[in-house]
């Protein structure tokens, strides 16, 4: 969803969004579902402010073994939208004020609300998603799921990518 910087009134403008067309499904490996509602208001002539939340569920392959994992996905978020540009600070040290961090600077007079919606859904996700604490992974030999089947490969010890230390000595 794009809002043009123009039609922004000072009244605040509720916009729900029920699907999840915004974000990107090119993969099996990550469904989602969530409703994000976002609620948008002009601050002054030069600066919006953008405020919503996003709420839903995801469903994602673990990292260690690729079964699927879901989850439940909750972000609330704050923006303020400036078509002021960006003041070069140089190479000093500065210390940020909290408007500062929230602010994005626009290079076209238009808010591409999908965008935020997308780093919101990334910025909630976990960083490792895991179907367990205790997964054990899949076997990088036979490719067999470690937990619940046991690995069919033969042990040797010689074959571990550390045997090689074994023949290194002191002198």
């Amino acid at each position: 969803m794009i809002l043009l910087f123009e039609n922004i009134t000072g009244k605040t403008c509720p916009y729900t969004i029920s699907d999840s067309r915004w974000f990107p499904h090119g993969t099996e490996d990550f469904l989602l579902k969530a409703t994000a509602k976002v609620n948008v208001s002009r601050r002054n002539s030069e600066t919006v402010l953008l405020k919503g939340s996003l709420d839903g569920q995801y469903s994602v392959a673990c990292d260690r073994c690729k079964e699927q994992v879901k989850g439940n996905l909750y972000s609330e978020f704050e923006y303020l939208v400036t078509t002021r540009k960006e003041q070069a600070l140089g190479l000093r040290d500065v210390e940020c004020s909290e408007e500062d961090v929230i602010t994005l600077y626009l290079e076209e007079s238009e808010i591409d609300v999908d965008e935020i919606l997308r780093e919101q859904t990334y910025l909630a996700m976990p960083l490792k998603t895991l179907c367990s604490e205790n997964c054990k992974g899949i076997c990088t030999g036979c490719g067999v799921s470690l937990n619940s089947e046991a690995c069919c490969c033969p042990f040797d010890k010689n074959s571990s990518a550390f045997a090689v230390l074994k023949k290194l000595t002191t002198s």
